[in-house]
């Protein structure tokens, strides 16, 4: 075999294990999304109550969609505004679908589905995405103390209701608290709400 023929010979050796091992090489696997990294702390509590659109929703419907649920009463001059200007806000940021937001009672008696409707349309809620519950009050005790695991007030001072955001997954897994008051939660809370709908 002359020069030429070797040398040949030898450049289609060379470009044959070349394309041999470039197709046998593994592949980097593609940046996966953003996952949340909050721990699962128990799976949320069933509960049933009535809307400000008057229907009966069941905490069954929220599955699949990540939810925030918080306590709440339509006279309450403290917190409460600030809490539902907080969940408005965030209404407004997260636009998706599968995000919920449900405020729930502590003064079933007063808070009718037509007060809830009227609180509702002054926070500009969403009745989609945002539910306003009246449950009896045993009902509102057993939610937030053993399902939640939030402390309650006297069910004659409802104003003693806790302040908290609780955060539940697509699954119904409790993932976070956050203090509705706290300035500094509130990045706190987007972040999780943002790692969650990535899940």
């Amino acid at each position: 075999m002359d020069f030429f023929s070797r040398n040949t010979a030898l450049t289609l050796v060379i470009t044959c294990s070349t394309f041999f091992l470039s197709c046998n090489k593994t592949e980097k696997p593609l940046p996966q999304q953003t996952r949340s990294e909050l721990p699962e702390i128990k799976q949320s509590p069933h509960f049933s109550g009535v809307s400000q659109q008057a229907k009966t929703v069941e905490s069954a419907s929220m599955q699949g969609s990540v939810w925030l649920a918080y306590f709440f009463f339509t006279s309450c001059g403290g917190p409460c505004p600030a809490m539902n200007a907080r969940v408005e806000a965030l209404q407004k940021e997260f636009t998706a679908s599968n995000l919920k937001f449900v405020g729930i009672s502590v003064d079933p008696e007063t808070d009718t589905p037509k007060a809830l409707a009227a609180y509702a349309a002054r926070f500009h809620a969403d009745s989609t995405r945002w539910t306003l519950l009246q449950m009896p009050m045993d009902s509102v005790k057993s939610v937030a103390v053993q399902g939640f695991m939030l402390a309650q007030g006297k069910e004659d001072d409802p104003n003693l209701h806790s302040t908290r955001f609780v955060v539940v997954d697509k699954r119904g897994m409790i993932r976070g608290y956050f203090d509705g008051l706290d300035e500094n939660e509130i990045p706190k809370l987007r972040k999780a709400i943002s790692g969650l709908l990535a899940e």
